[in-house]
């Protein structure tokens, strides 16, 4: 296995281990963190993949979508759009999940924009796209399916 195999495997080992972290934080109520854990949680599924082009990211964001499309651009799958997705509503919210910003001239923290609703979404739509991430790494004999 190369070096970026075994990155891809424990890429998608510890976003597995923060779509746990995204579920325990929904449960007990803190949906900014679940937020939060949801993104990093794909944001790690995505850098798998692309470890797996031997393309290294080390940033996030709304670059990542973009790296991510134009890595995958020669193989696209319909299901990568689900990847596409998600990073975009979890980058969306990433921020706002973290840090206290600035709305119409009032000071609004993460627990007053980040809902149950917001953060349910965000899980659901990570598990998805790393079913998508799983499957990839599966047929590429990284992980076992």
């Amino acid at each position: 296995m190369s070096v970026f195999e075994k990155f891809a495997k424990k890429y998608f080992e510890e976003s597995l281990k923060d779509l746990e972290r995204a579920k325990r934080a929904i449960e007990a109520g803190d949906y900014p963190q679940a937020v939060f854990y949801a993104q990093q949680s794909l944001e790690k599924g995505v850098k798998a993949m692309l470890e797996v082009r031997k393309r290294v990211v080390y940033n996030h964001g709304p670059e990542l979508i973009g790296i991510f499309s134009e890595v995958f651009e020669n193989e696209w799958q319909e299901e990568f759009n689900s990847i596409v997705e998600g990073l975009e509503y979890l980058t969306e919210y990433y921020t706002r999940a973290r840090y206290p910003f600035l709305m119409r001239g009032e000071v609004i923290s993460p627990d007053d924009i980040v809902t149950l609703e917001i953060a349910e979404r965000g899980i659901i739509l990570a598990e998805k796209a790393l079913e998508v991430v799983r499957n990839y790494l599966a047929r590429r004999g990284i992980i076992s399916s």
